[in-house]
């Protein structure tokens, strides 16, 4: 993992893989404090409902959807593979990702990838949009391309949100 995964990994509560959770229990919150500020961060992630199909050296896994609010920052909204992997999204170069909130038409979004380069996951340049759509939405479904596995959807349980989160 490189730093931007491991911090992010370390400061959020993670379902276990397995059968996907009924849609009550879609979504996990947590909250840890900023070292710097010792204000609250606080992030609500949900597990995919299916596997990113990758070839060899890496494995199939699933991915998880995060929403981050991050003190003096702002929100936040990224994918991440939950391991190794590489979605075509770099850092330096924005790229399209298609998503389906429900029933609805696909719609486009922008993405961008980590900034320390990390290839197994990226974030939503409009990630107010993706959370407006998410709260009005069983289901959300992204769209990624993987290298050398092509363009895959990845289906979230997105009902129940609850964004923004109350203090706790």
């Amino acid at each position: 993992y490189s730093d931007t995964q491991r911090r992010i990994a370390e400061s959020v509560e993670h379902v276990e893989y397995g059968n996907p959770p009924p849609a009550a229990a879609a979504w996990s919150y947590s909250e840890t404090a900023d070292p710097m500020t010792d204000r609250a961060r606080r992030y609500a992630c949900t597990l995919s409902t299916n596997r990113v199909r990758q070839s060899s050296p890496y494995a199939d896994v699933q991915a998880e959807l995060c929403i981050r609010d991050m003190p003096g920052e702002g929100i936040d909204a990224y994918v991440m593979l939950k391991g190794d992997g590489q979605i075509l999204c770099r850092s330096y170069e924005r790229c399209a990702i298609p998503v389906r909130f429900g029933d609805g038409a696909a719609q486009s979004f922008g993405g961008i990838g980590a900034g320390d380069g990390s290839t197994n996951m990226f974030f939503f340049t409009n990630p107010t949009r993706l959370v407006a759509g998410a709260k009005e939405a069983d289901v959300t479904r992204v769209q990624v391309t993987i290298y050398r596995d092509g363009d895959q959807v990845i289906e979230f349980p997105t009902a129940g949100l609850e964004w923004p989160r109350p203090a706790a």
